[in-house]
């Protein structure tokens, strides 16, 4: 059995003549259509504003709180020469908002500067220290980006020294706003702006294209990166921002953008959200993890090729410790964590380690577990452990962790992820308070998240045709995600393992003499059971683009695969050896007693054996082994029914009679002839002559020879065999041995002389 991660949900909805007419008059997929009505777009306009995102639908910036009032205090400062400085953030979204205001500005011919706060020394957001030491350096006039909306000390310490604040921000609204002198916000109360889903850069993009008075398409590339890398809504305006900023990023003219994508191993006809995702976006957010974001603005607003080179490649750098750090930390924490699995929730700590890679190994200790975890360093000197938090789908770990507010030395954060630190006094408070927090609001009970799935398809319906419509769709992301499918192929094959530690999987899906590979990333521990699965697995999955070698294929990219079935693992053999028998917390199951009595010595001390007429299954056992084979199939039907589908059941299905046939009759004539025509045949010592002058195999002989005695033919005493003068006419059919023989072959012919796949079909018909 593979468990689903999801609840899929698979949509229902029957094509409607409206949706083939809109399919009809667009001249495109019925299917793209019904993917779209699923995700609310159900008229011909909005469906051509989705399909076809256009410059000229970005809307007025002036529809936006105080855009007007920030401007005109901008281009005062301007006029007056007064120096300006864009407080900025210090991952990737806050890197490419910084990089659009600064740009701006200094285009416009500002006195400006720009400052990327310190994740160790700093802080996230508006710090007071900084304000003044900004303010103190000659700032009459600061420009929040990606930050600022909760900065309220900051704020009221800048009106103290007569320096203005604008505050450009994405973020949650508090119910205290500061008092800045512009508040620039997509979701200000009582003054919301049509769409209010930006990240950090599309705030300053608007900003920018006031400021500007056109729409500065130069920085669609930077608007894209820290759109795509903040994970906010990639529907309408954001949309465009990223379908126009992926084509600036094919041929961007920042020698920064260039060098980083070389390093990334991005080709430039080939660039999509992806390659933000997980090339670019991820070495932007490295330097603010270990060093300095600064590099990131100038690496991405420099125009000196030399410079760029030497940036990108710092940045390269960065990001190689980041994934180490990470490497390193996660294998710890993963340790501490296999310690505690009876436990809910997870709290793991380490002295030291690195505090901006905490929250990465947070997320995927949560991906390996499934289960709400935090993850701290802690300082031996000052005794304290910082960290982050993620939560599980369902489970509100802000709650969680409020309820002992007080005992933090700080805390923040949202349902899905929180940062914090606290001092080493009150550590096993968060400890107890966490899972008992966990246990009392019924984690247990959580529902899986749900997984949407477009359409059920075969292996033979994936083609370019299907992967090109589906491509209208993109760019794919938060609220625009890959149509996910759902495939149930006739059969898995070519399993294998891949990565350093063999954590990611590859298999190919077979349907109607077509077959594709699937890429299942973090998967790898699913392989021994996907063999045992083959015929019976579940996969859903959207389709991608895979260039090897020059050769262009389409691949599927696993979401989730579950199998409800049962693993029947194929270890059949004709002979038994010692190492057979050490599994673990298993049950070995016979089916004659000679074999039992034989085996029973070498089952290991953990692990259990029966008979099957003494099956009893009062234990959990992790696997139940099939010794020996039965002598006929009704018994090994009714034994599996006793056994009601277990999770893994293993067959060595041992016989020594895999030769045997069902003798002819002119078998029978031969051996009736030559027993009355010898006397006192020493049928023990002679069984090898008799066999070869006969013709006839010595097991099928032996089968004979019962049969004959069985109906009083011939009469064996002190291993001398004669035949019995004028025996009764009789049935061979009707004679034990023959019932048993019978059998025997019925069991050979389903059991033994078949493939895998064929095995697999007849033990999962008996249930």
């Amino acid at each position: 059995m593979i468990p689903a991660k999801f609840d899929w949900q698979l949509n229902q909805n029957v094509l409607s003549d409206e949706q083939k007419d809109i399919a009809t008059k667009l001249g495109i997929s019925p299917l793209i259509i019904s993917i779209l009505f699923s995700r609310g777009y159900k008229n011909i306009d909005d469906i051509k504003s989705f399909l076809t995102p256009q410059i000229e639908n970005l809307r007025d910036p002036y529809l936006m709180h105080d855009m007007q009032k920030a401007c005109d205090r901008i281009k005062k400062a301007i006029e007056n020469n007064e120096k300006i400085t864009v407080y900025g953030d210090y991952d990737a979204d806050g890197i490419t908002s910084t990089s659009v205001m600064y740009e701006t500005l200094v285009n416009l011919g500002a006195n400006v500067t720009y400052f990327i706060p310190n994740r160790f020394k700093d802080g996230y957001g508006p710090n007071p220290q900084k304000y003044e030491a900004i303010i103190n350096d000659g700032t009459s006039l600061i420009v929040t980006v990606d930050n600022g909306i909760s900065g309220n000390k900051s704020v009221e310490l800048a009106n103290n020294m007569n320096c203005d604040v604008i505050i450009t921000d994405h973020h949650k609204i508090p119910d205290d706003i500061p008092e800045a002198y512009a508040i620039v916000h997509a979701r200000y109360p009582g003054d919301e702006y049509p769409f209010g889903d930006f990240s950090g850069v599309g705030i300053a993009f608007k900003l920018a294209t006031a400021l500007l008075e056109e729409i500065p398409e130069e920085y669609f590339d930077l608007a894209a990166i820290g759109t795509v890398a903040d994970l906010v809504s990639l529907t309408d305006e954001n949309r465009i921002l990223v379908k126009y900023g992926l084509q600036e990023l094919s041929d961007t003219q920042r020698p920064g953008l260039m060098h980083l994508e070389q390093l990334a191993g991005l080709k430039a006809d080939n660039i999509n959200e992806q390659s933000i995702s997980f090339g670019l976006a991820p070495r932007l957010n490295a330097l603010g993890r270990i060093s300095d974001a600064t590099t990131g603005v100038k690496l991405l607003t420099t125009f000196d090729d030399e410079v760029a080179d030497d940036l990108s490649h710092d940045t390269e750098n960065e990001n190689k410790k980041r994934r180490k750090l990470v490497d390193d930390i996660f294998l710890q924490a993963s340790k501490m964590a296999s310690n505690n699995t009876d436990k809910r929730t997870i709290i793991v700590y380490g002295d030291n380690w690195h505090e901006g890679v905490v929250g990465i190994v947070a997320s995927r200790l949560v991906e390996k577990y499934n289960k709400p975890t935090i993850v701290m360093s802690h300082n031996p000197e000052t005794g304290i452990y910082k960290g982050s938090g993620r939560s599980v789908e369902g489970f509100d770990l802000f709650e969680a962790i409020n309820g002992i507010r007080d005992n933090m030395v700080s805390f923040g954060g949202h349902s899905m992820a929180i940062g914090l630190s606290i001092s080493s006094d009150d550590l096993n408070t968060l400890i107890n308070h966490f899972e008992d927090y966990a246990v009392s609001n019924g984690i247990e009970k959580l529902q899986k998240p749900k997984l949407s799935i477009a359409k059920k398809i075969k292996v033979s319906d994936v083609n370019q045709q299907l992967f090109d419509n589906l491509q209208m769709l993109a760019p794919f992301g938060t609220d625009n995600e890959y149509p996910i499918f759902e495939f149930e192929p006739q059969t898995v094959t070519n399993v294998k393992t891949m990565g350093k530690s063999n954590e990611h999987l590859k298999f190919q899906m077979l349907d109607d003499n077509s077959k594709i590979n699937v890429l299942a990333f973090k998967n790898g521990k699913l392989a021994s059971h996907l063999e045992s699965l083959f015929d019976c697995v579940h996969v859903a999955g959207h389709l991608e683009k895979n260039t090897w070698k020059g050769r262009t294929t389409i691949q599927v990219m696993n979401d989730d695969i579950y199998s409800d079935d049962i693993e029947i693992v194929d270890l059949r053999s004709n002979q038994l050896n010692k190492s057979m028998f050490q599994y673990s917390n298993s049950l070995y199951v016979f089916f004659h007693e000679n074999v039992y009595k034989q085996i029973l010595p070498f089952i290991g001390k953990d692990s259990k054996a029966c008979l099957y007429n003494n099956l009893s299954l009062e234990d959990n056992f992790d696997n139940i082994i099939f010794v020996d084979c039965p002598d006929s199939f009704e018994t090994f039907n009714s034994v599996l029914n006793v056994i009601n589908k277990k999770d893994k059941l293993i067959f060595y299905l041992y016989s020594n009679n895999l030769s045997q046939k069902m003798p002819t009759r002119s078998q029978y004539a031969d051996l009736f002839r030559f027993v009355e025509g010898h006397k006192d045949i020493k049928i023990y010592d002679d069984i090898d002559l008799l066999s070869d002058y006969l013709k006839i195999d010595k097991s099928n002989l032996a089968f004979m020879i019962n049969v004959f005695k069985e109906l009083k033919f011939i009469s064996i005493e002190n291993g001398i065999m004669n035949g019995n003068r004028n025996p009764e006419s009789s049935d061979i059919t009707l004679t034990k041995s023959y019932i048993l023989r019978k059998h025997q072959l019925t069991v050979k012919e389903k059991l033994l002389d078949v493939d895998t796949t064929t095995l697999n079909q007849v033990i999962r018909s008996c249930f």
